[in-house]
């Protein structure tokens, strides 16, 4: 059906429609109109009236709030005072609260106070019995939930009616919790009623209402009535029941409102309606005219154009509507969405012909799958980076899956039926590809099912390859990093925990964990420093990879301590292996030292089910090992220090022997104990071990020192003192090394120590080391004789010597020159 003929039945239906709903609305209109107007002012005067009761409720709600917050008036609920009664409770405050009377009630409901004023008495009694009954206990009304909660309502006695409200009373702040209520009573007097009828416009009337058999009519009413003898008026009444505060419906608003007729209403009607259908027919003529001429046939061109374009398939076709309407702007439309379309078409040939040029362009390549055929199209220069040299389409799908690496490929056929099953358009997996050259790469394959067939499995999938090698490289670089002690290039502890939780997640694994510990490292790094301390790290850390098998995982554990894990080896490769360690330990020869490392090893068996268990085995095995062997590493290493003190200076292992020799006889002449010669002994070998700490352009300078090489010089001595702090054998001399140059008045070094505060064999080693380096040679000075060293000795006695110890020792060098002059002249 033409648009022509919907848009004439729609209108015919509708003005048949507008009739008959415009004759029904007016022919019923007035005496709706009647009904629901006067309906509507007797519900609209109730709301008035409503309004205005509230309004003095709040009233009356803020007058107890303020009465009843009041410390005043909670002091009075306590003590009933009379200063407040005369100050408060006065007759002219009821007249300016516009009160009737006040009830004041303890927490318990029972009356504590009451005032009253323009009130008889029996009237006052029968409002307190009728809003106080049952004993005087109003549990409902003085039942507060907060301090805030005030409650107000009606209540009618002896023809009168009150607005009443109750508040809980409490002290200003409102924090202590209430002691009784206030009850406070006004009259809704004829004043109050003249207001409300002035401005609700109707006579009011309050009455009482028995509610148990009343026959009052509950609901608003209207009753045409004659008022003074004019027809056209009418009285509409209503009343309605409240409720008192008590909650019971005992009064009764009862309200009368006067209106009048409009006149002749009817007449105005039927002239109405007959004008309105005359009108609805000129509309309905006009309008008729007016859509024809500028709707129906402009849009019979529009769709007689769009015709032509759907047969001619020609998109340069134009149209063209005047006017500035719709009709204009669709025209305008269809023309541009032609134009976009010759456009549209023309872009998809030239991206088309464009991303041909790219992705030949590109390092990436592009692939185009014919799944059913197993026909694969590859760029050209991907083809060539990779050297495939296959030229048919199936011949070159085979070769692209031949070089695939084997590990790649066993994967690719694990997930290559969830691709092909059609559940996701889009894929992307990497894998490593072999060139024709032996390299190998890693790619980024992505793609998308472009095409399916009616059951939904591809037959056609698009894809790029990108190289993502150096990508690659670098992660795997990131994740060696984070894994690798930077120092030995051994695993770090990290790697090693992350082993252990595999293996406590394997409950099938079988393993060895050997735990071993360096001795000397501390020792090492305080007599050579640190960089020698990282070289016997470095050295040991090579032992043990060239002692384990390839599969064996090595990782320093921390500080001086490794850990090595064995998996699925038996107990007789552990022995062999902590044997091989051993003995390599003892090969090293270029070091300052003989090596040693203790090792203890623990197997997962039922008794140590998890790693923890097992390293803990194994680190109490180690630690036995190392008591045993720690002594004799010991005694070893302080002999190789100072066999290496020695080596590094001819003239310093000399200079200890006439030390020794010298001190020993100076320590019997002061008749010291066994105890101390011996301390005395070791004291005179070792006092100068800190030397092999100093760098030998120092140490073996021929000129004098400089201030910088001075000050590094005179650190030997805390050198030597922590090498012996290091080591248990030394560390009874460790004082006596750090204190063998401090000087009698205390200007020595390093610690400044002065007189006897210096320990004695300090003070011994001091003299006769000052006095063998006055009479012997070195690289910096000549020797002196004998005599010139007493002299020096008696001279820096008290100052740079102890006066008691360098007069016995010049006594003994005199001893020893005459027992030679006599041995010489016999």
């Amino acid at each position: 059906m033409k648009i022509k003929y919907k848009i004439g039945i729609t209108a015919a239906v509708s003005i048949l429609f507008l009739l008959f709903a415009t004759y029904l609305t007016f022919n019923f209109a007035y005496f709706g109109y009647i009904k629901t107007n006067h309906g509507q002012q007797i519900t609209q005067s109730f709301n008035v009236i409503n309004h205005i009761l509230n309004n003095e409720y709040e009233s009356m709600k803020r007058t107890a709030l303020d009465w009843a917050h009041w410390d005043d008036t909670y002091t009075f609920i306590n003590d009933l005072n009379s200063n407040y009664i005369s100050s408060n409770l006065t007759y002219s405050t009821l007249d300016s609260l516009d009160l009737k009377m006040m009830l004041f009630l303890d927490s318990k409901g029972s009356i504590l106070y009451n005032t009253y004023t323009k009130l008889r008495k029996e009237t006052a009694a029968a409002m307190i019995q009728k809003l106080l009954p049952k004993n005087n206990h109003p549990k409902a009304l003085i039942a507060f939930a907060d301090n805030h909660d005030i409650k107000a309502g009606l209540l009618r006695v002896h023809g009168q009616t009150f607005i009443v409200t109750a508040c809980p009373i409490t002290t200003s702040d409102e924090l202590n919790e209430s002691n009784g209520s206030l009850i406070m009573f006004r009259e809704i007097n004829e004043k109050m009623l003249n207001y409300i009828q002035d401005v609700s416009n109707v006579q009011i009337n309050i009455h009482g209402y028995l509610y148990e058999n009343s026959s009052v009519n509950k609901s608003s009413k209207f009753l045409n009535k004659n008022i003074d003898g004019l027809s056209s008026a009418t009285v509409s009444q209503g009343n309605r029941i409240l409720k008192d505060i008590n909650g019971q419906p005992s009064i009764v608003l009862s309200i009368e409102k006067y209106n009048r007729y409009y006149s002749d209403v009817l007449y105005y009607f039927r002239i109405f309606m007959g004008s309105f259908l005359l009108i609805i027919a000129m509309i309905c003529l006009i309008d008729g005219k007016i859509i024809h001429k500028y709707m129906l046939s402009r849009l019979s061109k529009l769709t007689r154009f769009m015709d032509t374009v759907a047969t001619t398939k020609d998109t340069s076709l134009l149209i063209n509507i005047s006017g500035d309407d719709e009709f204009n702007k669709l025209a305008a439309s269809a023309n541009k969405m032609l134009s976009q379309l010759g456009s549209a078409y023309k872009n998809i040939s030239d991206m088309n012909e464009r991303f041909k040029i790219i992705m030949e362009a590109t390092n990436d390549g592009y692939l185009d799958f014919n799944v059913l055929n197993k026909e694969l199209y590859i760029s050209p220069e991907w083809q060539a980076a990779i050297g495939y040299v296959s030229k048919d389409v199936h011949s070159l799908f085979e070769e692209y899956i031949s070089r695939i690496h084997p590990e790649c490929l066993e994967h690719l056929k694990e997930i290559y039926p969830s691709i092909m099953s059609g559940q996701s358009d889009y894929f992307q997996v990497q894998y490593r590809i072999i060139k024709d050259i032996g390299d190998i790469i890693w790619v980024l394959h992505r793609g998308k099912i472009v095409e399916k067939d009616v059951s939904g499995l591809p037959v056609r999938v698009v894809s790029t390859l990108t190289n993502i090698t150096d990508s690659k490289n670098h992660e795997q670089e990131i994740v060696f990093l984070s894994y690798s002690d930077k120092l030995t290039g051994l695993s770090n502890r990290a790697y090693m925990e992350k082993q252990f939780e595999a293996l406590d997640n394997d409950k099938t694994s079988n393993y060895f964990i050997i735990m071993g510990d360096l001795n000397g490292l501390k020792l090492t790094n305080d007599a050579f420093g640190h960089k020698e301390g990282d070289r016997l790290l470095y050295i040991v850390s090579n032992l043990l990879k060239e002692s384990c098998a390839g599969d064996d995982i090595i990782s320093r554990w921390g500080g001086d301590e490794f850990i090595i894990l064995i998996k699925n080896k038996d107990e007789h490769y552990i022995s062999y292996l902590i044997h091989r360690i051993k003995s390599a330990c003892t090969q090293v020869v270029d070091f300052h030292f003989k090596i040693s490392i203790a090792l203890g090893y623990a197997k997962k068996d039922e008794n140590n089910p998890d790693t923890e268990s097992v390293m803990s085995l194994a680190e109490d095995r180690m630690y036995r090992n190392k008591l045993i062997e720690d002594k004799s590493a010991r005694s070893a290493t302080i002999s190789s220090l100072s066999r290496t003190l020695h080596e590094k200076h001819s003239e310093t292992e000399q200079h200890t022997m006439r030390i020794r020799n010298l001190s020993l006889s100076l320590g019997e002449r002061l008749r010291l104990p066994q105890d101390k010669l011996d301390e005395l002994e070791l004291l005179a070998l070792l006092h100068d071990i800190g030397k092999i700490g100093i760098p030998d352009h120092i140490l073996m300078k021929p000129a004098k020192l400089t201030s910088e090489e001075w000050y590094i010089m005179k650190t030997h001595s805390e050198i030597g003192y922590r090498i012996a702090k290091s080591t248990p054998e030394l560390s009874h001399i460790a004082d006596e090394i750090l204190s063998h140059h401090e000087r009698f008045d205390g200007t020595g070094y390093p610690n400044g120590l002065r007189g006897e505060d210096i320990p004695i064999l300090a003070r011994i080693i001091n003299i006769v080391d000052s006095f063998d380096v006055m009479t012997h040679k070195r690289v910096y000075k000549d020797a002196s004789n004998t005599d010139y060293a007493i002299e020096e000795l008696k001279r820096c006695s008290g100052t740079q010597f102890d006066p008691f110890i360098a007069n016995e020792f010049i006594s003994l060098l005199t001893e020893n020159a005459d027992s030679k002059a006599a041995a010489s002249s016999c």
